[in-house]
């Protein structure tokens, strides 16, 4: 690149508040750059994100078919209890277009059969949001404020890379922290140090574009602020030349081993399988799946399985069934959990046109190998006789439980950083298994117990806890919703009971929960009056 154009380029970028991009690789003047300590490295963990933006209709993709009230209010969009897919004999069912269609164990349904799917049912937060827009920086932020005036400009994976990595900024490690298939990148990976992801649609187009955008010009001395806006442009330059190489190799070198098709979120998975197969050493991968605004002929009349919606749910199931065999198949299932994130859920009533309008609280999806997640169902399903004012589902689980999962159980971040990322404290669901080995032996759930004497709690109470060895241990007490509520012992206990006293609590439910390394219990009680 010659200078003049060069210079050109970086006059450009200095001059805008916007994020720029060289060859995909984001660009924000005065932005840092990322230093990445080997121990971050380490672990091999990979996580995929799947957005269905448009806001699930998650009524109609896990149904309460053993409720009357569903179909007394969805008179034509309701799913037969006779169609939809059932799990085992529990009350837990599936829209049939997420069962499968004869692709790798069946969809949805067969991963929940061989254990490589969880469910967690409504999802939310305090004062839901209703637009699309902030509500999808509220899930991308981790940060809950529906107010306006305040800016949510950073992504809790951004923060995440931001606050664990002590040099960053300096240098780019040499493969990019974050990959987004397609668009432009996304809020997820930014932070107030510098973006830590880019976004590709093509390997071989993005390696075109940034091959040579390395400038031949040496550094400038930072005596002034054209300099170093120059040295950071610069560097941006070099190390869009880097990572082109970096992913094409590892595209290159990667392979599939199911047919994903040419289109679609399917298309996006396979990509991500290659480069992963191909030693593509990313940590964070984030994927793109539109249209579930569905506020008109939300499926047909005449075919429950035909639609906007029903035909989105196929190509979600099937896309993960296949990138999940892929993965057992090529031997990397075990390193990589997925989760489905939507900025909200659909209003309980259709709505007169055949389809939903906004609502609250929705639904997620969590996949993975049967070494890194619990497969279960997290939540019951939803109290369609006990809506918010708004006439909307009320959420049983705080969004960001399942956030603290992730970067307490897969990314090995403390309780300290988790707070500190999310806002808050609060309560990891444990759908997440951690994949660390450690010296000593782990505490078992079998080593411990747990009491709450009484129960119901009176104006004192207390917990008795039973540890068949010394271990050290952090029980905290959260409301039902997972939202921190006050400290009850941090510290080493010894074998043996111990007796400990309860914080003052209000009336109502708690979770209790004690943790110790990857062991974690929970046992839920009432305060009385």
């Amino acid at each position: 690149m010659r200078r003049r154009d060069f210079l050109r380029t970086a006059a450009a970028l200095t001059t805008t508040a916007a994020a720029t991009q060289i060859a995909g690789l984001p660009v924000r003047a005065s932005s840092p750059l990322l230093s990445l300590p080997p121990q971050v490295m380490e672990s091999d963990n990979v996580l995929v994100i799947i957005q269905l933006f448009g806001g699930n209709d998650a009524l109609n993709t896990v149904i309460p078919a053993e409720d009357d009230e569903y179909y007394r209010i969805r008179p034509t969009l309701a799913i037969p209890k006779s169609r939809a897919w059932r799990w085992l004999s529990t009350d837990l069912y599936l829209h049939p277009s997420l069962a499968g269609n004869g692709l790798f164990g069946g969809g949805f349904g067969g991963l929940m059969d061989q254990g490589r799917l969880a469910i967690v049912q409504d999802v939310g937060y305090d004062n839901p949001n209703l637009s699309h827009f902030r509500s999808t920086d509220i899930w991308l932020s981790g940060i809950n404020s529906s107010d306006p005036f305040v800016r949510l400009n950073e992504g809790w994976i951004g923060r995440y890379f931001a606050r664990v990595l002590p040099d960053f900024p300096t240098v780019l490690p040499s493969h990019p922290l974050c990959v987004q298939i397609g668009g432009t990148l996304s809020l997820l990976f930014q932070s107030a140090k510098g973006d830590v992801g880019i976004a590709l649609s093509d390997p071989q187009k993005f390696f075109e574009l940034g091959r040579g955008s390395t400038p031949d010009e040496e550094p400038l001395p930072e005596t002034d602020a054209f300099a170093r806006e120059f040295n950071y442009v610069r560097s941006v330059a070099a190390q869009a030349d880097q990572y082109a190489q970096a992913v094409l190799d590892a595209y290159n070198r990667g392979r599939t081993t199911v047919d994903y098709g040419s289109r679609g979120l399917p298309a996006q998975l396979g990509m991500i399988a290659r480069l992963i197969s191909g030693g593509l050493r990313t940590k964070v991968y984030l994927c793109y799946l539109g249209g579930f605004d569905t506020h008109v002929q939300q499926q047909d009349a005449d075919e429950i399985t035909n639609g906007v919606h029903p035909s989105l749910l196929a190509q979600l199931a099937n896309g993960v069934a296949l990138f999940m065999q892929d993965a057992l198949q090529q031997g990397f299932a075990q390193r990589v959990v997925g989760i489905t994130i939507s900025e909200f859920g659909r209003r309980p009533y259709e709505n007169g046109s055949r389809g939903t309008d906004h609502g609250a609280a929705g639904v997620q999806f969590v996949f993975g190998d049967g070494n890194s997640i619990r497969s279960s169902r997290f939540g019951t399903a939803p109290n369609l006789h006990e809506l918010d004012s708004n006439g909307d589902l009320i959420y049983q689980h705080d969004y960001r439980r399942l956030y603290a999962d992730i970067l307490l159980n897969w990314f090995d971040a403390t309780p300290e950083d988790t707070a500190a990322i999310l806002g808050d404290r609060i309560a990891p669901l444990n759908v997440i298994k951690r994949r660390t080995v450690t010296s000593t032996p782990p505490l078992e759930p079998t080593d411990s117990s747990l009491m709450i004497v009484p129960n119901p709690v009176g104006t004192t109470g207390e917990l008795h806890v039973h540890l068949k060895r010394l271990a050290p241990v952090s029980i905290d007490v959260y409301n039902l919703r997972g939202q921190f509520v006050g400290e009850v012992f941090h510290g080493i206990l010894p074998e043996g009971y111990s007796r400990l006293p309860l914080p003052p609590l209000r009336v109502g439910s708690y979770l209790l929960q004690l943790q110790s390394g990857d062991c974690m219990l929970h046992t839920r009680f009432v305060v009385g009056q």
